[in-house]
């Protein structure tokens, strides 16, 4: 059977809400196909060429004594199809099914929490809470911490209300006019329309009439301001999330684009999604664009070095996922004009929100001052730039420590309440002046990772302000290599090869730094028979150290590090006294 415009009038009789749920009963042979027929242009009408509507004719089949054959079955559905696009979707009072099944945006009641339940139910996809952040408002791409935002869906919603409430005042009125009451009457309400409601029928849409009218003045009354703050902030309970929540794929990387799952490299990506609660995204999408312009840049920077082109490829790959792997800080050195702060800026200017800053006096022993909110900053943050330490700076190694371990930071937002967050980023720190490190434990040096950078490229290219050129010229391929450098580093389980330019780059940086060695050479000799009185062994360090212009520890460290390096302490009847060496006589010192 085929349906054509003479069913258009019973489809449009009858229909409710429920008219889709199976009456009870069968549907007995002769009357089958025009039964299917209708219902199917109905469930069309309301839901829709979708498998909802499919779902419900085939219900509807099922009351069919005897079964219609599935090919009958096909051939309705497929005519009600035609129907529908030709005939019910171009008539002028359709209404699409979207709009026809958009709940009512009238509160259950009027007050504060009705309000607040509504904007939590249409816009708790676009908005969302935490005691951290406050409001964050996906914006199609990614969450953004941002009040002004969220008091803008605010509106925005009042807004839909306004005009949801007034179409049902509107609708209202003309039932009552099309009832037989002038409209005049109907529009000043109060008495005067009360007296001349006569009715049943009157006397319902009368009912309705009133609820309508209360909404809309309710809705009214609720765009004033202290409204609007009221309902931003009763909802804040309703459309909160853990803070945990946000971020939490830590194998997710966002782009303009679209989102990539890093264990699977380029090929795996999904639209953005606001379930994925994601606040960060890239400035550009990953492509081949300047492919070949990166790895000139990449052999210059880096001299050719392909073992070390290799490792920087996976340790930047590893920055872009979001978890700590490998407990390292990153110290890009070289003289100037080699290329790191280029380098280093571009990766992240690539990254985006991905990448932040952090002060590099934060990560010396002479920062005095509250790094908290400096902290807080670097939550889901990936790749944190450190830039620039000053000659001689002596290395906080405790914060060293906490900055790149995966244990939690506890850290506050100006003005907020404080958090703890689980550290997602790789530290770097690029410096013409590698930092002191008064440190000589396996536990700081394991997390020091020195990448060189020797190239001299001072007046080799006519191109000004080229972490510019760079990043506008091959911003896509740069990202692709990132992402292609974390699929590496997944794929072979996060233990990097470490080349040997980075393995003595390490080795000089320790033997520089070993204090202890360096006085113990110059002034001690080491024997297994030979000891020292402790109290005379430090005076001579602490002349060692006001000599050369050095940092002076204190008793606990400079013990401390002896015994670590296998000086022993011993109390005897005579004092006490450290195993194992002496100091070298005078005339020693002066022939040395």
């Amino acid at each position: 059977m085929t349906i054509d415009e003479d069913l258009l009038q019973e489809v449009e009789e009858d229909f409710d809400a429920d008219f889709y749920r199976p009456p009870k009963g069968p549907i007995a042979e002769g009357s089958r196909n025009s039964t299917m027929s209708v219902f199917a242009a109905k469930i069309l009408k309301r839901l829709g060429v979708t498998q909802e509507a499919r779902s419900g004719f085939d219900e509807q089949a099922s009351r069919c004594e005897p079964p219609l054959e599935k090919s009958e079955l096909d051939t309705i559905w497929g005519s009600a199809v035609r129907f529908y696009n030709k005939t019910i979707k171009d008539s002028d009072d359709y209404v699409s099914p979207d709009t026809f099944n958009r709940p009512s945006l009238k509160p259950d009641d009027f007050s504060d929490i009705g309000e607040a339940g509504v904007l939590a139910r249409e816009y708790g996809d676009v908005l969302a809470y935490t005691n951290a952040t406050d409001y964050l408002t996906f914006n199609g791409q990614y969450w953004k911490e941002d009040k002004q935002l969220a008091i803008g869906k605010v509106l925005e919603f009042m807004d839909f209300q306004l005009a949801d409430a007034l179409e049902q005042y509107e609708k209202s009125v003309i039932e009552l006019v099309n009832s037989g009451i002038d409209e005049s009457v109907v529009r000043e309400g109060g008495k005067a329309l009360a007296k001349v409601i006569e009715t049943p029928i009157q006397q319902k849409l009368h009912s309705i009439y009133l609820s309508s009218k209360s909404y809309y003045q309710f809705v009214m009354k609720r765009r004033d301001y202290r409204y609007i703050t009221a309902t931003h902030n009763t909802a804040k309970p309703m459309l909160a999330i853990d803070l945990s929540e946000l971020d939490k794929d830590d194998m997710l990387l966002n782009t303009p684009n679209a989102t990539y799952n890093l264990r699977n490299g380029l090929r795996d990506y999904h639209e953005h999604d606001p379930k994925d609660y994601i606040t960060k995204i890239t400035t550009v999408s990953p492509g081949d664009e300047g492919l070949g312009l990166w790895k000139e840049t990449l052999a210059t920077f880096f001299c050719n070095d392909q073992e070390l082109i290799d490792y920087v490829q996976e340790i930047i790959g590893m920055t872009a996922i979001g978890k700590v792997y490998q407990e390292h800080m990153i110290i890009a050195y070289g003289g100037g004009a080699n290329g790191k702060s280029t380098f280093w800026n571009t990766i992240a200017r690539v990254l985006g929100s991905y990448s932040g800053k952090l002060s590099a006096d934060a990560l010396t022993m002479n920062n005095k001052r509250n790094v908290s909110p400096e902290l807080a900053e670097l939550k889901g943050k990936r790749l944190v730039i450190a830039s620039e330490m000053a000659e001689g700076m002596r290395l906080n190694t405790a914060v060293v420590k906490q900055i790149t371990s995966t244990d939690e930071i506890q850290a506050e937002k100006k003005y907020k309440d404080p958090f703890h967050f689980v550290p997602s980023h790789t530290l770097v720190l690029y410096t013409n002046h590698l930092p002191k490190v008064g440190a000589n434990d396996e536990g700081t040096w394991r997390r020091l990772v020195v990448i060189p950078f020797n190239a001299k490229i001072s007046g080799r290219s006519d191109i000004k302000n080229f972490a510019d050129y760079l990043y506008d010229n091959a911003g896509p391929a740069i990202l692709s290599w990132i992402i292609e450098g974390a699929e590496k580093a997944i794929k072979a389980n996060f233990k990097t090869s470490v080349p040997k330019a980075v393995i003595n780059s390490v080795k000089s940086y320790r033997e520089a730094n070993d204090w202890l060695g360096h006085f113990i050479n110059e002034s001690c000799v080491v024997g297994e028979k030979l000891s020292e009185k402790s109290g005379e062994l430090y005076s001579k360090y602490r002349a060692y150290c006001l000599q050369n212009l050095e940092y002076t520890r204190s008793t606990t460290d400079f013990y401390a590090a002896l015994n670590q390096a296998g000086y022993e302490r011993k109390r005897t009847n005579k004092g006490n006294f450290i195993m194992g060496l002496s100091l070298k006589a005078d005339d020693d010192d002066f022939l040395n």
